[in-house]
């Protein structure tokens, strides 16, 4: 075991069953390290909250704060991943609608709108404008002003891979909230990119 804080081996026992870094005399709690090692491999091993609830006996409030701390570095790594080299090769927007809601022709209004950029063969999104903004359009307007405004012929399909790719791992999850699918992009974007993340990251 080691400081899962800054990676130190050497770790000094105390009384309360917590440990102390000599490094970085930070403490720790074994016990919170391993529930946090269980979420994560839930997570990603593609377990829905409750599936990981259940299986490591870890209360359901518990787990899903832990995983809304996973996404939210998510973001952070993905977002350090794509500053380290900016190699940008095509860029292209998307717009998302949930497929229940595809037949509907007003329901474009409510479509995600994002925009999808292939650097150095990985993918990063960046989330656009809310479709709210187009409320004065008919859905027909919309479609040919989108049309229209294509931002660049795509050269390869990764950045189609990666909408492909997001259009089945959204279906998975019913019911996100506007204010969360940002969160579920980049958690795609991540995936897709196959970046790691360990249990030392959450601290």
């Amino acid at each position: 075991m080691s400081c899962p804080y800054c990676e130190h081996y050497i770790l000094y026992k105390l009384k309360d069953g917590n440990y102390k870094c000599a490094r970085c005399k930070k403490k720790f709690s074994p016990k919170k390290v391993q529930r946090k090692a269980k979420i994560l491999k839930g997570f990603l091993d593609e377990l829905n909250t409750k599936q990981i609830s259940e299986k490591y006996n870890i209360s359901y409030v518990t787990t899903s704060k832990e995983i809304n701390k996973i996404r939210n570095k998510i973001i952070n790594i993905c977002e350090e991943e794509f500053l380290k080299k900016q190699d940008i090769t095509e860029f292209e927007e998307y717009l998302y609608i949930p497929k229940s809601k595809k037949n509907n022709k007003n329901s474009i209004y409510h479509a995600q709108n994002f925009l999808s950029i292939n650097y150095s063969g990985k993918i990063y999104n960046i989330l656009l404008s809310d479709m709210q903004a187009y409320n004065n359009l008919t859905p027909s307007e919309i479609n040919s002003t989108f049309t229209q405004s294509k931002i660049i012929k795509l050269k390869t399909t990764k950045i189609m891979d990666f909408w492909e790719y997001f259009e089945h791992f959204i279906t998975k999850f019913k019911g996100i909230k506007k204010e969360n699918f940002f969160l579920y992009l980049k958690e795609a974007e991540f995936r897709f990119n196959n970046f790691k993340i360990e249990v030392k990251d959450l601290f």
